[in-house]
């Protein structure tokens, strides 16, 4: 076959379509197909190129296949992960160390797609990770790891002049692999399947087992169900070799493979333009068109009749990207991360590129293309013992010094960076004077006066109870005032960036910003184990952060106080109670407050404007009222401190809530003051 620039320039779109992914453009929202492209690419030049060693030599060398992925792959890696590393010591933010605590490891053994399957901010967090896109190069590498295997294993006995008819049938094969690959993913989709998936990269063998995992989360990640695309390029590679065969080309092939670029060209740039990452269409019929596509364009670039596709992807700019497309993959999202290019800014986008694309040419220049071209070899083997030890040393020390400086640095962050968490050290104390007693209590109870119930109840302290719902919950159940554990056990079941949805999307107005529910699947049944475990007697239900927004389903957007809307929180808080309620816990649903939203820096999330708009929370405390009236012997609506609405002093002040949204200690003291006599005078049984 020899060097095929068209490749390279297959590359460039496809890199080109990533990296206005990444930027966030409202316009390129399925760029990240771009990436199903760059595997089909992979699957069938690897594959040629273990053909032709094959057919060359009678043999395939493992150990020189791995060197050469060696070269090709690890010097840029690791030069990106140590820049961005440095960067994250001295200018990051606390979130940004855990998750380059975290991120390390599986980045460094190309195990980033399970590391971000098995953790809980998935791939399309609206807090993405400096190295979030590691995710695809882990999916190659492991190909890189298991096919050459595979291959020396099965298809290596035979030479194409000895079995062509062999190669056919394996090609045949591995393209219904690979389209059975397809179905089952889309199969698995369609029946929200898995929710749980076995967890081994640990050495302690206790912590083995069976991890919960986002069903979207895994169909996007994970090695299996993303190796469709590089086992149909390997298919091709097997059935398709036109450059040994060009003589017997029909007359027309040219203007025949034309319209099959411009067709595959057509389908994949529809995809870039119009799929979504978390839509039902990606996963049951668009990615496999995408996959179809990519091994269409990639047979119509290397046929030598094809004319017009060769000059058009062929074209030395385009190459040129194409030649770069890896390095320029690697560094510019961290950078557009670092920079905030991530949220539809044309202006950042502009910045971030600029940044990116010398660092990512210097890296190639000077890292990449030498170390790939051996020069590092041939200078070790030209030079004399004594300079090649004072080298090697030199490196060594190098390394473990950056390497072990940085371990001991992020060793030193907290393993899961938690937003909510009230680092301020405030002495908060819970206000026993706010539950009410009417008499002198026995020991454990406190007789309770309820505007709910018909009589006086004695509730047994402490009431047991769970806290459910997003992270306005979490914040709740983390910061708790001193003295509380008295009155109230409280534990936390909340499952941030959920509310009562398994599907769709929140849209706000500013900078495009989208919330996913697609790995929400199963959050009802998360609070009735929850709740069950911790024996609650109440589930506080503690959303509305991720309520008052615009909806976006299946690619269109639903304004928020539609029917359609308000049927779906209200079907969704319903589904919430009867699992609270099939377990026999009792359901209080916390009003939602009017919230002031502030930028924070290292927030993740921006301010969003409907958030701060009152008019939007009263709707919603409206059908909550609505769905308690209709639970009356499951189910109280529990009104919480007015001043969130009526006193700016404590609405607006971050001491009370560190975003204008979720809580600190003091702005759980105040909630839970002003709703314990509601939560005991609950009766239970």
């Amino acid at each position: 076959m020899g060097y095929q620039p068209t490749l390279d320039g297959v590359r460039a779109i496809s890199v080109i379509a990533v990296i206005l992914y990444h930027a966030g453009f409202d316009w390129m929202h399925g760029g990240f197909f771009g990436v199903e492209v760059f595997f089909v690419v992979s699957g069938f030049l690897i594959t040629s190129l273990l053909i032709e060693e094959r057919d060359g030599s009678g043999k395939v060398s493992l150990w020189r296949f791995w060197l050469r992925r060696w070269r090709r792959l690890l010097p840029a890696l690791f030069t990106m992960l140590v820049v961005i590393g440095v960067w994250a010591v001295f200018w990051g933010s606390a979130e940004q160390h855990s998750q380059v605590r975290r991120d390390y490891p599986w980045g460094i053994f190309y195990l980033a797609n399970w590391g971000q399957i098995f953790s809980k901010v998935a791939y399309f967090s609206g807090t993405p990770t400096l190295f979030r896109h590691l995710w695809s190069l882990a999916v190659e590498e492991q190909w890189y790891l298991i096919w050459p295997v595979v291959f020396i294993a099965l298809f290596s006995r035979y030479r194409t002049g000895a079995g062509g008819g062999r190669d056919r049938r394996w090609g045949t094969a591995l393209a219904f692999v690979s389209f059975g690959l397809m179905v089952a993913t889309a199969v698995a989709y369609l029946a929200k399947w898995p929710t749980k998936w076995p967890y081994f990269f640990s050495l302690d063998t206790a912590e083995w087992g069976m991890r919960p995992v986002g069903t979207t989360n895994f169909l996007y990640l994970s090695t299996f169900t993303r190796s469709s695309g590089l086992l149909l390029g390997a298919a091709m590679a097997f059935l398709w070799r036109p450059w040994r065969a060009q003589g017997k080309a029909h007359a027309n092939a040219g203007r025949t493979l034309s319209m099959v670029a411009f067709g595959a060209t057509a389908v994949l740039v529809g995809a870039f333009i119009v799929g979504r990452v978390d839509s039902q269409a990606t996963y049951v019929w668009l990615l496999p068109a995408v996959t179809i596509s990519s091994a269409a364009l990639v047979a119509v670039v290397v046929h030598p009749m094809a004319a017009s596709a060769r000059m058009l992807f062929g074209w030395q700019p385009v190459v040129e990207i194409g030649k770069r497309s890896y390095g320029l993959y690697l560094w510019t999202w961290p950078i557009s991360r670092i920079v905030g290019a991530y949220r539809g800014s044309t202006i950042d986008f502009l910045v971030a590129v600029a940044i990116a694309v010398p660092v990512s040419e210097f890296c190639y220049l000077f890292i990449e293309s030498p170390i790939r071209r051996g020069e590092l070899g041939r200078w070790w083997k030209q030079h004399q013992p004594q300079q090649r030890n004072l080298v090697a040393g030199c490196a060594s020390i190098s390394v473990i010094a950056v390497a072990a400086s940085m371990s001991v640095f992020f060793a030193k962050s907290d393993a899961v960076f938690d937003a909510a968490k009230d680092r301020g050290d405030q002495q908060v104390a819970f206000d026993p004077t706010a539950v009410a007693a009417a008499t002198t209590l026995p020991t454990g109870s406190v007789v309770v006066d309820s505007t709910l119930a018909p009589t006086v109840t004695t509730a047994t302290l402490p009431r047991r109870m769970v806290i459910v719902g997003d992270s306005t919950a979490h914040s709740l159940a983390i910061n708790l005032p001193a003295g509380i554990e008295n009155t109230f056990t409280i534990t936390d079941g909340s499952w941030g960036g959920c509310s009562v949805y398994s599907d769709g999307k929140a849209v706000s107005d500013r900078d495009n910003f989208t919330r996913p529910f697609g790995e929400c699947t199963g959050w009802e049944s998360d609070w009735a184990r929850d709740a069950q475990e911790d024996q609650a007697e109440v589930a506080l239900v503690v959303i509305g952060a991720w309520d008052v927004f615009d909806v976006m389903i299946d690619g269109v957007r639903i304004p928020f106080g539609t029917p359609t809307v308000d049927q779906r929180f209200t079907t969704g808080l319903q589904k919430g109670i009867d699992a609270l309620a099939g377990v026999g816990t009792k359901v209080a649903l916390l009003e939602i407050p009017c919230m002031r939203p502030k930028d924070i820096v290292g927030a993740g999330v921006p301010a969003l404007p409907e958030r701060g708009d009152d008019t939007r929370v009263a709707h919603l405390n409206e059908m909550m009222r609505q769905v308690a009236a209709d639970n009356p012997t499951t189910t109280t609506f529990v009104t919480g401190p007015a001043e969130y609405c009526t006193d700016a002093t404590i609405a607006d002040s971050t001491g009370y809530r560190w975003d204008g949204v979720h809580a600190l200690t003091p702005g759980t003291k105040l909630t839970f003051e002003a709703i314990a006599n509601t939560l005991l005078s609950i009766q239970i049984g």
